[in-house]
C-alpha cells in the first residue's frame, strides 16, 4: 500500500498536537511553590458570591469539596455586633461545627511538604484548627493572638504517602451557635529539602534558609507551632518543643542577621526550639549565634537562654548604633554521641505601639563547631604564616 505524503503529513500533525496536549496537561496538573488553586478564596462561586453562602455541595466553592457548614465569608461583614477578620483580599472561608473543607493536590510520593495558611478565630475563644493529610493530621491551638489584627499565617508540614495529598481543614469544636468557628484565607504549600549539614557546622540548617512558604505581601513572618518530629517539620532539622509558637521571619519585613531567614522567640519558655546534633563525647564545643532584635518596635529588654547539653546560659541583646545583632557563644563538653541545642527567649516582649502584639529576639547563624580542632589549625598555620611574611619581606627587600 502506498500511503502520500499529504496522509503522513496530516498524522504527523495529529501526533505532535495530542503530544503538545498532554504536556500541557501534565504541566498544569504539577504542584508548584506557591497559592494552591483558589487558596485565597477569590475565585467566584458559580452565580457569584452571595451574601450568605453556604457550602453543602461539593462545588459550591471552587477547588474544594466541602462537608457541614462552610461559609463564605466577605470582608466586613458583621454577625451581630462582631465584624468577621478576613485576612487577606475580599474572602474567606469559615468552618461551623465539625465542618472540613478538602482538596487533593498532587505532589511527589515520600517528599516533605509545608502547608502556609491564615487562620483567625470568630465567636469562641478556644477555638481550634485541626490540618491533616490522613492520615497524619495537627490541631493548632487559635486562643492565642500573636498580633493586634486578629489573624496569623501559620505552617505545618506533611510527608506525602502516595502522589496525590488530600489536604483537609477541619473545624473540632462544637458550638451552641453552629456558624461559629475558625476563618482560613491565603492557603499555599512549598516542597521542603533538608540541608546538607556542613562540613564545619554540626547544625541542620542552622541559617534557618529552608523553611516554609512566605507570602511576600504578608508582614507578620509565619508562626511555626508545637512539633516534635524534626523528620516532618516546616523548618527542616527543627523542633518546636513548647505550647506557643516561634515565628519565621523575612529580610523584606524585619532585620535579619544574615541571608533572608531567621527565628523570633516569642512568648518566653513557651517558645522554644532545639535540635539535637552529633557530638563526640568528652570534647570540647562551641556553639555560636547572632542574636538581635527584628526592628519590629520590640520593648526590651530582649534575651534568650541557649542550652547546649548540660550547659545552659542567659544572654542579653546589647543594642548597638551600628548593628541589629551580635554574635554570641557558649562552650561546652558533650556528653553523648547526640547533644541537644535549645533556646528560648528569658522575657514576654510585646510591641511598643499597640502593647499587645507578641514579638521577642531574633535568631540566627546558629553554629557548633569542635573548638579544639579550630585551634589545632591555627597552631598549625602559625609557623607557616610566619615563615611565609618572612618570605615575603625578603623578595620584595
Amino acid at each position: 500500500m502506498v500511503v502520500s505524503s499529504s496522509t503522513i503529513t496530516k498524522w504527523v500533525s495529529l501526533f505532535m498536537l495530542l503530544l503538545a496536549t498532554t504536556t500541557t496537561t501534565t504541566t498544569l496538573l504539577a504542584l508548584e511553590d506557591g497559592p494552591i488553586p483558589n487558596g485565597d478564596f477569590e475565585t467566584s462561586p458559580l452565580g457569584g458570591f452571595p451574601s450568605e453562602a453556604v457550602a453543602d455541595g461539593p462545588t459550591t466553592i471552587p477547588s474544594w469539596k466541602s462537608n457541614g457548614t462552610v461559609e463564605v465569608v466577605e470582608s466586613g461583614q458583621k454577625q451581630g455586633g462582631m465584624i468577621l477578620i478576613v485576612p487577606q483580599g475580599r474572602h474567606a472561608v469559615r468552618l461551623g461545627n465539625d465542618a472540613e473543607i478538602r482538596q487533593d493536590l498532587t505532589v511527589e510520593k515520600g517528599s516533605i511538604y509545608s502547608v502556609t495558611f491564615s487562620a483567625a478565630r470568630t465567636c469562641a475563644q478556644l477555638e481550634s484548627l485541626n490540618v491533616s493529610v490522613p492520615p497524619a493530621s495537627q490541631t493548632i491551638d487559635l486562643q492565642t493572638l500573636y498580633n493586634v489584627q486578629g489573624w496569623d499565617p501559620y505552617a505545618v508540614a506533611f510527608e506525602a504517602d502516595s502522589d496525590v495529598m488530600s489536604l483537609v481543614f477541619r473545624n473540632p469544636g462544637m458550638e451552641d451557635d453552629p456558624t461559629c468557628g475558625p476563618i482560613i484565607d491565603d492557603v499555599s504549600i512549598k516542597k521542603l529539602f533538608t540541608p546538607d549539614r556542613p562540613k564545619d557546622n554540626a547544625m541542620v540548617n542552622g541559617d534557618f534558609e529552608e523553611g516554609p512558604w512566605m507570602p511576600k505581601n504578608v508582614s507578620l513572618g509565619v508562626l511555626l507551632p508545637t512539633n516534635l518530629d524534626e523528620e516532618i517539620s516546616s523548618l527542616p532539622g527543627w523542633n518546636v518543643e513548647s505550647n506557643r509558637a516561634v515565628r519565621y521571619i523575612d529580610s523584606y519585613h524585619y532585620s535579619v542577621p544574615q541571608g533572608k531567614r531567621a527565628i523570633e522567640l516569642l512568648s518566653g519558655k513557651e517558645g522554644i526550639i532545639s535540635q539535637m546534633v552529633e557530638t563526640s563525647p568528652n570534647k570540647v564545643y562551641s556553639l555560636t549565634f547572632a542574636l538581635g532584635h527584628a526592628s519590629d518596635k520590640c520593648k526590651q529588654p530582649l534575651a534568650i537562654m541557649a542550652f547546649a547539653g548540660d550547659q545552659a546560659q542567659n544572654i542579653h541583646y546589647m543594642p548597638d548604633s551600628n548593628s541589629t545583632f551580635h554574635v554570641a557563644s557558649l562552650n561546652f563538653t558533650a556528653k553523648a554521641e547526640r547533644t541537644r541545642i535549645a533556646f528560648y527567649s528569658i522575657y514576654y516582649n510585646t510591641r511598643s505601639d499597640d502593647m499587645s502584639s507578641l514579638c521577642g529576639p531574633v535568631l540566627d547563624d546558629v553554629r557548633v563547631w569542635f573548638s579544639s580542632s579550630h585551634r589545632i589549625v591555627f597552631g598549625e598555620l602559625g609557623p607557616r604564616l610566619v615563615v611565609a611574611i618572612w618570605v615575603l619581606v625578603f623578595v620584595l627587600v
